[in-house]
């Protein structure tokens, strides 16, 4: 084997391994924008350190072959409990990004949300993955909802995921120094910026350029939007109405599976069970909205206690297998995952995705065998050790 095929094949082991590539490839504005956090940076970080509190305990001799890591999420069977967390403006960083992250996981057999924030029209999306989730940010204005249920509901989506957490747009300062803004703004700064990442340039922008033209946000409302650089477009979120009364109505009017994404509060996680939500989403949003918030691995298992029969997916955080097997054994049903995914799709398009899935579904499958377990139903706080206990163990744990 030469030494440049061993580095192909070596370049990325871990999720943690797409970020310096593709910060690398991108211009600095758009790194910003994929990168940057709310204020300082404090929940970023904690969405990562949290997750260091509880440690794995493995059982041996336990027979684990023919071990299934798949699991059911509203109906479906999916390989694994690891889904493709939404990303805005994802086709206008990578090339057909939207389309190309909703193949790479119809092929694994995980969950995809296409963020409404996006540039592919939804139908065309979900033709290429039928079983493909939205996820909406909504206005206030009800006939501007009606208007997107009835939309959503005739592209065929089974899932509507309503992000909640953007009351107001937060202009993230890590952004604002890069000169990133959205509609995007070609200041003499962005086009040096812009051509000095030729790579990203030409392979990516200048093809979406040729192939689609100037791009329009798509999802947003009932009828395709303004371009990307319009003034017209402004940021997303600030739906300063959007209230419970407004979940209430669309439950009414949507018949399919309905799922808020960015609760943190078992009191808010009630209110949702009362308005009839099928599921939640446990998220912070990235680290994106707010600094020095609760992180979602510590907020999952009071959710869990006050919601004991409703879906839960975790949002924020995980990167390696052992996140994933922490956030279930606390109470999640499966997680996202955001940032590794979407640079692996930057990166390499589909197969870049799908290389992404693999490994961390490798990883999964792995430890799966490690701690002794042969399904997700065997996952439970039984395989968490609390550090910070006395003497080192959770004491809601019971002795199995």
């Amino acid at each position: 084997m030469t030494r440049m095929r061993f580095r192909r094949r070596t370049r990325f082991l871990s999720l943690n391994d797409y970020a310096p590539a593709a910060r690398r490839l991108l211009p600095r504005a758009l790194y910003a924008y994929l990168t940057s956090s709310a204020g300082e940076g404090r929940s970023l970080e904690e969405n990562n350190a949290a997750f260091r509190r509880w440690s794995l305990m493995p059982r041996v001799l336990r027979g684990v072959a023919g071990r299934d890591t798949g699991v059911s999420l509203f109906g479906h069977r999916y390989a694994v409990p690891i889904g493709v967390a939404p990303f805005g403006a994802a086709a206008v960083i990578g090339f057909d990004a939207d389309r190309a992250m909703a193949r790479a996981a119809r092929r694994a057999n995980v969950p995809y949300l296409l963020s409404a924030n996006s540039i592919t029209p939804m139908e065309a999306v979900i033709a290429e993955n039928p079983e493909a989730w939205f996820a909406a940010y909504f206005p206030s204005d009800r006939s501007v909802i009606e208007a997107m249920l009835a939309r959503i509901g005739a592209a065929g989506f089974k899932v509507l995921v309503i992000t909640v957490d953007v009351p107001v747009a937060n202009p993230r300062e890590g952004e604002r120094r890069a000169h990133y803004t959205m509609p995007i703004r070609v200041t003499p700064r962005l086009a040096l910026d812009m051509a000095t990442h030729p790579r990203w340039l030409l392979g990516r922008f200048a093809r979406t350029l040729a192939a689609r033209g100037v791009p329009r946000i798509s999802n947003i409302t009932a009828t395709p939007g303004p371009s990307i650089f319009s003034r017209r477009h402004g940021t997303v979120g600030g739906a300063e109405a959007f209230d419970w009364d407004t979940i209430r109505e669309i439950r009414r009017g949507w018949s399919g599976r309905l799922v808020l994404k960015g609760v943190l509060s078992p009191e808010d996680a009630t209110l949702a069970q009362e308005c009839g939500v099928d599921g939640l989403v446990v998220s912070n949003h990235g680290a994106r909205m707010i600094d020095s918030v609760v992180a979602p691995i510590q907020a999952i298992a009071a959710i869990r206690a006050a919601c004991p029969d409703m879906m839960l997916l975790l949002d924020s955080g995980v990167r390696r297998s052992a996140d994933i097997y922490k956030a279930m054994a606390l109470g999640a049903d499966a997680v996202l995952i955001g940032r590794p995914f979407f640079f692996s799709a930057i990166l390499g398009g589909e197969a870049g995705l799908g290389e992404a899935l693999s490994l961390i579904r490798a990883e999964f499958d792995r430890d799966m065998a490690y701690l002794g377990l042969r399904s997700c139903d065997e996952i439970g706080r039984h395989i968490l050790v609390d550090r910070f206990a006395p003497g080192g163990q959770d004491p809601s744990n019971a002795v199995r």
